[in-house]
């Protein structure tokens, strides 16, 4: 009898310990499967720049931009779109982040659009046409889940004629910034994988 209440013993307590370190390992796991780093997704659009529809046969045209006080004349304007849309897990009541041009590129005024009234945009940078910025700063309460935001810069380059160059992400929370395909992107893949059917033949664009 005795030998067989120790045996039971040593089996509970195996039983017991062997518990403690499965759950132990799940709770681990959890932890780690909850504080992992979340990934957003961001994606740049770069579109051409205002043309002037007079060509080169007559001196450019300048676009003329007015705060009320001053006037503001800009030989060559582009339109840059940044989307972030969040693909993680786990909603952010506040998220912050910052984009960084690249040397010698500003950005003289920026629009926010936000899903619905209740998802708002706050610009940390001020920004204005006197004042051009390449660092700014941003705040979007809520980010939760699948939620996307857009913002739209109107940037100036160091050069006429010269394309805005790479935009710099970054945050201080625990985040990845993933790379989205451009819009130019997405329909250039929808173009190759189109196909024309003509009698017996199928003709596409894939490469």
């Amino acid at each position: 009898m005795s030998e067989f209440k120790w045996y039971t013993i040593i089996i509970i307590a195996i039983a017991l310990g062997a518990s403690s370190t499965i759950g132990a390992l799940i709770y681990a796991a959890l932890l780690k499967y909850r504080n992992r780093v979340q990934p957003i997704g961001r994606r740049v659009d770069i579109f051409p720049t205002f043309q002037d529809p007079l060509g080169t046969s007559c001196p450019r045209t300048q676009l003329v931009f007015s705060d009320g006080q001053q006037n503001y004349k800009y030989e060559d304007l582009h339109i840059v779109q940044i989307q972030l849309s969040h693909q993680g897990d786990r909603d952010f009541e506040e998220f912050k982040f910052g984009i960084t041009l690249s040397p010698g590129d500003v950005a003289v005024y920026i629009e926010a659009q936000s899903p619905d009234r209740n998802h708002q945009v706050e610009q940390l940078t001020p920004l204005k046409l006197a004042e051009p910025k390449s660092e700014i700063d941003f705040v979007l309460r809520p980010l939760n889940r699948t939620d996307t935001y857009s913002l739209r810069l109107l940037m100036i380059t160091s050069e006429v004629g010269k394309d805005p160059g790479e935009i710099t992400f970054s945050s201080p929370q625990a985040i990845n910034f993933v790379a989205l395909p451009t819009v130019t992107e997405v329909v250039e893949n929808a173009a190759r994988s189109a196909a024309i059917s003509i009698g017996p033949f199928s003709i596409s664009l894939g490469g």
